[in-house]
């Protein structure tokens, strides 16, 4: 059974995450040693696929570090395959609509609730523990739905009314790039929407996180009153700390 996020969500406590791109599982295995309380695959602009999400899964499962999958589009298969396969729920990009949300929650939730087909196989140990995820599966997974057009801006009081919506991400760039403001998502006018998406979910009840790119910036997120928040990922990680050993050898 996947750990509980979604009572973590809701717990106070500030969640931090960051992004899973390389296929390798070592790597995300490597990063759950560190403290963080979620992962997030990448199957939008990442390359992670179902069979490299198994793997991730597989690696992060000692630390007990939950790893959502940003699925490519919001369509059934995609959710359905990240769930089956151990997913501890979903992150659905370029939502615009309360039917987008509506759609999504409905393919993460079994009936009556919801429309997810039952095979749940290598999450409930391959047929092991059927009965068991089946009965607590509704309660378990996280649907995330992610605020970064301008038609998610005006209809984010309809949005966060949809029954099952888990909590939501906001993605900074998009998100500019939807408001006229490509390239720019510290611009005034997007920070604004952004502060607009937490008073609004707060109002509402459902945890809102956000993307960071720096420990400054996850600390101010948090200060906000932000739920949770991803920084980096795991080659910007990478890039970071390679650049600046090299720096230091050259400059030293």
């Amino acid at each position: 059974m996947v750990p509980d996020l979604r009572a973590r969500l809701r717990s106070g406590d500030f969640l931090l995450g960051t992004w899973l791109t390389i296929l390798d599982p070592i790597v995300p295995e490597l990063l759950a040693g560190g403290g963080f309380d979620l992962f997030i695959a990448d199957g939008e602009h990442g390359a992670v696929g179902t069979d490299h999400l198994v793997a991730m899964v597989i690696a992060t499962r000692a630390a007990g570090v939950p790893v959502l999958y940003r699925v490519g589009a919001n369509e059934p298969v995609r959710i359905m395959h990240a769930l089956d396969a151990g997913a501890a729920g979903v992150v659905v990009p370029q939502v615009r609509s309360p039917a987008d949300v509506e759609r999504a929650v409905a393919w993460c939730r079994y009936p009556p609730t919801g429309l997810r087909g039952v095979a749940p196989r290598r999450v409930s140990g391959y047929g092991r523990g059927t009965a068991a995820y089946l009965k607590a599966a509704n309660d378990a997974v996280t649907c995330c739905a992610q605020i970064e057009t301008r038609e998610a801006m005006d209809a984010l009081d309809e949005i966060f009314a949809v029954p099952g919506l888990d909590t939501v991400l906001i993605g900074p760039n998009d998100l500019a790039a939807s408001l006229g403001h490509l390239g720019e998502p510290t611009h005034p006018v997007v920070e604004a929407a952004i502060d607009r998406v937490l008073e609004r979910g707060s109002a509402a009840g459902i945890p809102v996180g956000a993307w960071t790119g720096s420990p400054t910036q996850a600390r101010q997120r948090r200060a906000q009153g932000f739920a949770w928040a991803t920084i980096s990922s795991d080659y910007g990680f990478m890039v970071a700390a390679g650049d600046a050993t090299v720096r230091e050898v050259r400059e030293g």
